[in-house]
């Protein structure tokens, strides 16, 4: 069997980090940005140093570039570690230059990612046999900068699901030696709601606004702004994720579950499970209010669960409230600018044709955007 080639896209803290330990384990990584001042760094400083709980070293990337096609030449799976604002972009760039064979992994597809990445490649008429798949988070907890990638974590287990869910077992094969915690989800749609950073980020940010623009996050992310209060919030916004999973007839675990799977923590709350994480011990507050844990986080997370909520007809007041309220404080139309039905290209289904549609993936007509 050849030897897998790798094509990530994205050079973020999860995108210089999978691709340095990729490197280090003896495989060929290409990386690909689409920001140039993100790639020329890297390219001048000629490798990207690995640090933290996993292998370290400095891995010296076979190809950095702008150009995607390039990036995804000759590759066999495509890791797309681009926020998930950026997925569209992304599956319109892709689908001309796909190849048969190839697997594209969102990691993670966030809520409805591989829903809309699918419904585009079917618009742009990508002619290419491909598989495609989403994690329900990222494989690490990292930060990156200048080309010094840190893991501070790694997911004991981590669910993977594809579309269509057939698909699963095979990718899971292939990316045994690099990732074996990756396990079998259900289908997309579980993939989608077991989405934890929808439910553990924008509640956090939103009330720790004023300590955040005062102290430019100086302060940790997970440990002080997840108080009992905020944590009994998070709990509320958490019982209705699993009420949206019960009404579409998927599993959908709890946050602490998914806390206990992914990094063995223990207590009986989430304020007293996160301070026992130590992956989320070193991670600080963002700077500001301008962070990907409200402007990904919600379009791209808690909108798509509460439109899967009007689907099912299932009451989210604390999902719409959190919304609402980043909304106003950030003057931005979360709702408008997020994944609608529509958009994931599943408006006009039912639930069954919906669980079709994810099993055995029958056409979907629906436009592209």
């Amino acid at each position: 069997m050849k030897k897998l080639k790798f094509a990530v896209l994205g050079a973020g803290n999860g995108g210089q980090s999978i691709s340095a330990y990729l490197t280090l384990k003896g495989y060929d990584v290409k990386l690909y940005d689409k920001y140039d001042e993100v790639v020329a760094p890297l390219i001048e400083k000629g490798n990207i140093e690995l640090r933290g709980v996993s292998l370290n070293g400095n891995a010296v990337i076979s190809v950095i570039t702008t150009d995607i096609s390039k990036a995804v030449e000759d590759t066999d799976i495509i890791l797309v570690t681009v926020p998930s604002n950026a997925h569209s972009f992304i599956a319109n760039e892709l689908a001309p230059v796909l190849k048969d064979g190839q697997v594209i992994v969102l990691c993670p597809g966030s809520t409805g990612g591989a829903l809309e990445f699918k419904k585009i490649l079917n618009y742009k008429n990508c002619s290419a046999d491909y598989k495609l798949a989403e994690t329900t988070s990222l494989f690490y907890a990292c930060r990156a900068k200048e080309g010094v990638a840190n893991i501070s974590g790694v997911k004991n287990i981590l669910p993977i699901a594809s579309l269509p869910s057939s698909d699963v077992d095979y990718i899971i094969n292939l990316l045994d030696d690099v990732y074996p915690q990756l396990v079998k989800e259900e289908n997309v749609i579980a993939s989608s709601l077991n989405n934890l950073n929808a439910i553990l980020h924008p509640i956090a940010v939103l009330l720790s606004t004023s300590w955040i623009e005062a102290t430019g996050g100086n302060f940790k992310f997970y440990y002080d702004s997840i108080t009992p209060s905020v944590g009994k919030l998070i709990e509320r916004m958490d019982a209705e994720r699993m009420s949206i999973g019960k009404a579409l007839n998927v599993h959908v675990k709890s946050a602490a579950d998914s806390l206990k799977t992914y990094y063995s923590a223990t207590g009986d709350s989430i304020y007293d499970m996160v301070r026992t994480v130590k992956a989320y011990e070193p991670i600080s507050a963002p700077p500001s209010l301008n962070s990907r844990l409200l402007f990904e986080d919600i379009p791209m997370g808690l909108v798509p669960m509460v439109e899967l909520a009007k689907l099912v007809s299932v009451n989210v007041p604390t999902m719409n409230l959190i919304i609402d309220l980043a909304s106003q404080v950030l003057e931005k139309d979360f709702r408008e600018e997020g994944r609608s039905l529509e958009r994931l290209g599943i408006s006009n289904m039912n639930i069954d044709e919906l669980n079709k549609y994810v099993s055995n993936n029958f056409e979907c007509t629906q436009g592209g955007k």
